[in-house]
């Protein structure tokens, strides 16, 4: 009785102690610092490791490296709501931004709190580039493109031979295809560069007045003013070489839609079948019907998960509202928050408008607040503790 009794007085007097120290103390998990380690994030230990050495834990007040409160031209952020290790606009110290070079195609991005350099290339769909630092300088930047370098074509140290030009990142062209202005072209049907580069041709430099259907003058066999077919119709008669100004031309229109002539003339779909293109070029098919979707005008869809064609095929979902996700379940739109964000005020007109990794007052889920009063930050989902002075007990 009287060991039972010791122990009991044990733990009043390590009771008493913690309880002056921190009046909100927590257990934080097993010891890994000492009293002295620096604040920790850790949630409580499992009730299955109580009999553990534990900590004692107090609020945080004081950001703990590497998160800092820093000021830029949005304003001020949330505190501790700056990792300085990642942050592009503050990279190793508040206001230390990551530059840009765009004249050398370089920028930098902040890795491990320090800005290192990277080539990049701005989007053109008309002239398209891919910068690389090739000579390993930094003073000239990236200074090759290797879709156009002939000295480092496709990518660095790749030389194309004599002569011979770096166009979309190959040497030279095609058999078959000549180089002109620095593209590959069919010189026997370009009508831009007919039997020799930059020699075009005249649209209505011909005889026949009207043309024959579905027809034009054009580059045909490397010749101006012979008649050809339009877009992607087809003299299946073999009659457009006879300079007919009655004849019927090129008497499919779309040989890739024409369900007697799907791809090539002769080609002939069955009963129920449609000429079409579903990725693999013209072909006799059932529209849509072998990857289980519904045949829209724009293409094949499911109806089932396309945001863009939910339930229907004219039933796009609303686009979502800042920090949200649109979704199409089971023919139904949906909206979900984008992860990290929360609509914590209940009005879906600004979407998810909280950010639950830096908000004090909804830190890690929505209402969920940290002591204010007392300054503590909330830092990636959690509020900040720190070890308490009454240090180890047990």
């Amino acid at each position: 009785m009287s060991r039972i009794r010791t122990l009991s007085l044990t733990a009043a007097v390590v009771l008493a102690i913690a309880i002056v120290a921190c009046a909100n103390d927590v257990e934080m998990g097993e010891v890994v610092g000492g009293p002295d380690a620096a604040p920790s994030l850790t949630p409580p230990a499992d009730a299955s490791v109580r009999d553990a050495t534990l900590m004692l834990a107090c609020i945080g007040t004081q950001c703990p490296a590497p998160w800092a409160t820093c000021v830029d031209d949005e304003g001020p952020s949330y505190k501790c709501g700056v990792d300085l290790t990642r942050s592009a606009k503050h990279c190793g110290a508040c206001g230390n931004a990551c530059p840009t070079f765009a004249p050398l195609h370089m920028r930098s991005r902040c890795v491990q709190a320090a800005c290192e350099l990277e080539c990049f290339s701005e989007f053109n769909p008309i002239d398209p580039a891919d910068w690389r630092n090739c000579n390993a300088k930094v003073d000239d930047g990236c200074e090759s493109n290797v879709f156009s370098d002939p000295n480092n074509c496709g990518v660095c140290g790749n030389a194309c031979a004599p002569g011979k030009s770096c166009i979309e990142g190959k040497c030279g062209c095609p058999t078959g295809l000549t180089e002109c202005n620095g593209q590959c072209v069919d010189t026997k049907n370009d009508d831009n560069h007919c039997g020799a580069c930059n020699n075009g041709c005249a649209e209505d430099d011909g005889t026949c007045k009207p043309a024959p259907p579905n027809t034009k003058y054009g580059c045909r066999n490397g010749m101006c003013r012979n008649l050809k077919c339009k877009d992607r119709g087809a003299d299946c008669n073999g009659d457009l070489g006879q300079s007919l100004c009655n004849g019927d031309g090129c008497e499919v229109a779309d040989i890739a839609r024409d369900p007697k002539n799907c791809g090539a003339c002769g080609i002939v779909c069955k009963a129920g079948e449609e000429c079409v293109d579903e990725g693999n070029g013209p072909e006799c098919a059932v529209p849509c019907a072998r990857v289980g979707k519904t045949a829209c005008i724009d293409g094949c869809k499911d109806l089932l998960t396309d945001v863009n064609a939910c339930g229907s095929c004219n039933g796009p979902c609303a686009s979502a509202r800042p920090h949200q996700v649109a979704a199409c379940t089971k023919g139904v739109c949906t909206y979900d928050c984008a992860p990290g964000w929360g609509d914590c005020n209940g009005d879906s007109s600004d979407g998810c408008e909280t950010d639950l990794g830096v908000h004090p007052s909804h830190c890690g889920a929505c209402g969920n607040a940290c002591d204010l009063t007392a300054g503590q930050p909330c830092i990636e989902g959690q509020c900040l503790m720190t070890t308490c002075d009454a240090g180890v007990t047990r």
